[in-house]
C-alpha cells in the first residue's frame, strides 16, 4: 500500500524532533494529537502579520505524520480508496503548480468542476471526501465544508439527474432463483457446486455483506430449539463494536453446510467457505474468501440460471456479491413484509437503502398503483 504523505509536494516543513509540550493545565489531561490540534486552532487565529507560519508547517506535518502511523486501523477498503483518490488529487495538483494542502476553496471548487463532466455524482461525492480527510488530519479547516462548495454539489447532483444519470445497484439475485441453483447443484458430486450453493444460501437468508459472508465461522454457529442455525455477526459495515447482530438459518441452509462439510472432509472450526481446488478438495486456509472470489461465485451462478432458467434472468446485467443482499429486501418487501421489518433483517441503520433496493415493489404498493390496477 503508497504511503498517503510520502513524496507529496506540502507546503509543511518536517520535523526531526517534535515540540509538543502542554501549555495549559488543560492539555496535560490530553494526548499529543489533541495538544498539536488545539494549538492548531490557536495559531490558525492569529493575524496574518504576526503569525508563526513555520509552527504552522510543522504542526501541520506532524499530524500528517501521526495520522499516516495510525491510518493501519483503517479498513483496508477504506485505506485504498482513500490512497487512489488523495493521489488523484496531488496529482492535480502537481500539474496545476499548486501545492494539495492547504487547498483554498477556489482550488477545490476548479478540480470538482473539471471532473463533473466526466466522472458520477458519486465519485465526485468520493474525491470530497478523501480531499476533506487529508485535511482534517492535518488540523486544517477543509474547503469541502464552504457553503461555495455544498451549493457547487446541489448544482452538480441536480444537472446530473436532469440529463438522466441514476445510481445503479447490484443486479437482485431473488429466491426464484436459489430455487433453480438447489435444482441443478444439489444433486451434484462436485465440491465446488456444493460449496456454492450452501454459501448462495447462506447470503441470501441471512442478507450478509460480502466480507462479513466471508469470515463467519463455524464457531459463531449456535442453534435454536427447533434446530435452526443462530449466526453471529461480531463486525459489520455500520457497527464495529459492541453486541454482535444475530440472524437466523433455516434447516435447509444448515443442511446444505452439512453436505458440503461432509464432503469436503473438513472439521468445523475456523471459516466455513474456503477456496476448492481442482482436485475437488479443500487445502488448509486462513484468510477468508475475497470480494473477487465471491463476485466469481455469484457470476458463476448466474451463468447456471441463464442455461436452465433463461427467462429468469432476461434484461439482468450478472450478479455481484452484494445481489443476495438487494434480491433478500425486494421479496421481502414483495411478500408484505414492511420497511422497517426489512430494515431490521438487512441490519441497515436506516430505512434509506430498503427504500432505495425497493423502490420498483414499493411504486407498485403506491395508492396510485392500486388505485388504477383495475382501469383499463
Amino acid at each position: 500500500m503508497p504511503s498517503l504523505t510520502k513524496n507529496q509536494n506540502y507546503s509543511v516543513k518536517q520535523s526531526s524532533k517534535p515540540d509538543i509540550n502542554p501549555r495549559k493545565v488543560n492539555d496535560l489531561l490530553l494526548d499529543d494529537v489533541s495538544i498539536m490540534q488545539n494549538e492548531l486552532r490557536s495559531l490558525l487565529d492569529s493575524d496574518i502579520e504576526t503569525a508563526n507560519f513555520d509552527r504552522i508547517s510543522e504542526l501541520i506535518s506532524m499530524l500528517l505524520h501521526d495520522f499516516e502511523l495510525s491510518s493501519c486501523d483503517m479498513k483496508a477498503n477504506t485505506l485504498k480508496s482513500l490512497n487512489q483518490n488523495w493521489y488523484q488529487f496531488c496529482k492535480w495538483c502537481t500539474g496545476m503548480s499548486i501545492v494539495p494542502i492547504p487547498c483554498s476553496v477556489d482550488h477545490f471548487k476548479k478540480y470538482i468542476l473539471e471532473h463533473s463532466t466526466r466522472v458520477k455524482f458519486n465519485t465526485l461525492k468520493v474525491y470530497s471526501w478523501a480531499v476533506q480527510t487529508m485535511h482534517l488530519a492535518a488540523g486544517l479547516p477543509s474547503p469541502t465544508e464552504s457553503l461555495t462548495i455544498k451549493k457547487m454539489f446541489e448544482n452538480i447532483e441536480s444537472s446530473k439527474l436532469t440529463d438522466g444519470e441514476f445510481t445503479t445497484q447490484a443486479s437482485a439475485f431473488n429466491e426464484t432463483h436459489l430455487e433453480v441453483l438447489t435444482q441443478v447443484f444439489s444433486q451434484s458430486q462436485k465440491l465446488i457446486d456444493l460449496r456454492d450453493l450452501a454459501l448462495l444460501t447462506m447470503s441470501y437468508e441471512s442478507m450478509l455483506r460480502e466480507s462479513e459472508l466471508a469470515r463467519a465461522t463455524f464457531e459463531q454457529i449456535s442453534f435454536t430449539r427447533d434446530g435452526r442455525g443462530i449466526l453471529l455477526v461480531p463486525i459489520t459495515k455500520s457497527r464495529h463494536s459492541g453486541e454482535p447482530d444475530k440472524v437466523i438459518l433455516s434447516l435447509r441452509c444448515l443442511d446444505l453446510i452439512d453436505h458440503y462439510v461432509t464432503l469436503a472432509r473438513i472439521e468445523r472450526t475456523g471459516l466455513i467457505f474456503r477456496k476448492v481446488h481442482k482436485s475437488n478438495k479443500i487445502g488448509v486456509q486462513k484468510n477468508p474468501l475475497s470480494g473477487v472470489a465471491i463476485d466469481n461465485i455469484f457470476q458463476n451462478a448466474f451463468s447456471v440460471v441463464s442455461e436452465y432458467s433463461p427467462g429468469l434472468v432476461r434484461g439482468c446485467v450478472p450478479w455481484s456479491g452484494h445481489s443476495a443482499r438487494v434480491g433478500a429486501c425486494q421479496d421481502l418487501l414483495a411478500a408484505g413484509y414492511s420497511p422497517l421489518e426489512v430494515q431490521v433483517s438487512g441490519r441497515w441503520s436506516s430505512p434509506a437503502m430498503v427504500y432505495r433496493y425497493g423502490r420498483d415493489i414499493l411504486a407498485e404498493d403506491g395508492a396510485m398503483a392500486k388505485f388504477r390496477s383495475e382501469k383499463k
